[in-house]
């Protein structure tokens, strides 16, 4: 049953391409382009916990554990909590760096036999860049996040829970004035199975509260909202002996979000599987307020040797996003739809793998009328290769290219990224030395589409058509490894300190959006350190 759970987990996330695109080096704003697509209104997981995606879609907004577990909905290391023994592991990280930047993550682990205890603090300051664009005018930190999770097995069954909190009070670059982001988010999220031999159930729920104040001109509502979310998950998979697969699901949702007035939207979804030898079938049936949508997922993998391929199809229903119901006035709940069709084909030796993916996107986009939309489509093709070579050394290659001028593109047509690898062990292995050089390049670009920084969707800004140059920056980084101790110093942007340190009347600072001030270069240096007790 395991080998079905770890089948499912790895087969939708080696689906995906995921590029984070970041407003600044210090990781508290950007966006997430996911098959070549902007995500948005979608909800995720990350480290056991559950996210309403109305106005949260950044996971490195919240520090590395979250961002490292993105799309993961088990809890950090939560297969390894059934130790032979008791163990108590702690561990901090600290960076320091250029335009005042300070973070700090701690955590502490406790394992045994039965259970596992999980705690974790991350906080960041940062004046954001030139211009200094985070600066909130209070003390405290622009970013704060606090985790905690309980695991338990006792006999068939297994239970946990993990609770989060969130708290962002950061300036925002704005047209006439600094703005400001008040953001706080309580989620918890708490699970039931029970293992009855070739049946297994589950029960899980899940809480979203988020209070959110965006200062700024682009807010299309002035004033303090409040997002309430609730899933509950019910289901019941039977594992036969000839491996096949069979399930049955329900999930009821309830959204409900306060601006000038309170808007709720509720949804159930009922959902049946079966997966046997190379095929997986997903049917579901999305209902709310006297409609219903059908929802469909299928996939066919396989393996020739060396070479395995895929191909997945997957129909999904979600409630539009509540911006159209601020604007529109239009409380009753309309369902959007999305298609997407992925392709991939991978071919690994020892030493060497290459993908080649492609993505085609049809997304249902609510128009000015409750009643009306449009369907966006986008095609996302590329390819990834990575190869261990001599001495250590490691080289990947990312390649993509996307359609362009369509509500869901990010505005990057092109994407390069070359990353190089390699160890050297010092003082006869007492130290480990670990460099790496990465090569980015964002190639013909256009503003037509963005994210909007505050509602968190994608929003027309074709009055300007200004001609956007191609990118490309340098990044490095040399690691020192102790046992359990690490320093590490980072150079981001490299491009920039050679043309700075020759007196050069060009630079190599440039805009990702709008709005948001230039990206510069940045140096970072982090200490880390794991402890056993």
């Amino acid at each position: 049953m395991k080998r079905f759970y770890l089948f499912i987990s790895i087969s939708i996330i080696s689906a995906q391409q995921i590029d984070k695109i970041p407003y600044d080096w210090g990781g508290q704003f950007g966006y997430i382009n996911k098959n070549g697509s902007l995500f948005w209104n979608e909800d995720w997981n990350s480290n056991g916990l559950f996210f309403d995606g109305t106005w949260t879609n950044y996971p490195r907004m919240f520090g590395h554990q979250i961002e490292e577990n993105f799309l993961q909905k088990e809890p950090y290391h939560s297969q390894n909590y059934r130790a032979d023994t008791s163990l108590t592991t702690t561990w901090f990280k600290y960076d320091q760096g250029d335009y005042l930047l300070d973070r700090f993550s701690m955590g502490a682990n406790y394992n045994n036999k039965n259970r596992q205890v999980q705690f974790h603090g991350f906080k960041r300051s940062y004046a954001g860049g030139i211009y200094n664009p985070y600066e909130s005018g209070s003390v405290q930190p622009i970013q704060q996040t606090y985790t905690f999770s309980y695991l338990s097995q006792k006999g068939q069954d297994d239970g946990g829970i993990s609770i989060g909190y969130f708290n962002t009070h950061s300036g925002i670059a704005d047209s006439t004035a600094l703005g400001l982001i008040d953001n706080r988010i309580t989620t918890a999220s708490t699970f039931w199975k029970r293992n009855m031999g070739q049946l297994v159930s589950n029960l899980s729920l899940n809480n979203f509260l988020q209070r959110y104040d965006a200062n700024h001109s682009l807010s299309t509502y002035r004033g303090i909202r409040y997002l309430t979310r609730s899933k509950i998950f019910g289901g019941l998979i039977l594992t036969r002996k000839d491996q096949t697969v069979l399930s049955a699901s329900l999930e009821i949702n309830q959204r409900n979000t306060r601006v000038d007035t309170s808007i709720t939207v509720n949804w159930i979804r009922w959902n049946i599987l079966a997966e046997w030898s190379k095929f997986r079938l997903d049917l579901g049936i999305v209902s709310g307020d006297d409609k219903m949508e059908l929802e469909n997922f299928f996939e066919y993998k396989n393996y020739f040797g060396q070479l395995s391929g895929s191909v997945h199809f997957n129909r999904s229903v979600r409630p539009r996003h509540v911006y159209y119901n601020i604007i529109q006035g239009y409380p009753e709940n309309l369902f959007t739809q999305n298609t997407t069709i992925h392709t991939e084909l991978e071919w690994e030796t020892g030493k060497n793998n290459i993908a080649l993916f492609a993505t085609s996107t049809q997304r249902e986009i609510p128009l000015s009328s409750p009643d009306e939309s449009k369907i966006a489509e986008n095609i996302f093709i590329g390819c990834n290769y990575a190869g261990n070579f001599f001495l250590n050394f490691q080289f990947d290659l990312k390649y993509s290219h996307q359609l362009m001028k369509n509500e869901i593109s990010d505005g990057i047509a092109d994407k390069i990224q070359t990353n190089m690898k390699n160890q050297f062990q010092l003082f006869n292995g007492f130290m480990l030395l670990d460099g790496e050089i990465k090569i980015t390049g964002w190639l013909n670009r256009d503003w037509q589409m963005v994210m909007h920084p505050i509602e968190m969707i994608p929003f027309d800004y074709a009055d300007t058509f200004e001609s956007l140059d191609d990118i490309w920056f340098v990044n490095a980084s040399l690691t020192a490894n102790v046992s359990t101790f690490k320093v590490k110093y980072e150079w981001i942007n490299i491009n920039e300190m050679i043309l700075a340190s020759l007196g050069s009347l060009e630079d190599n600072f440039f805009e990702i959006h709008p709005i948001i001030p230039k990206l510069g270069r940045q140096v970072i240096l982090s200490v880390e350190w794991h402890f056993l007790n």
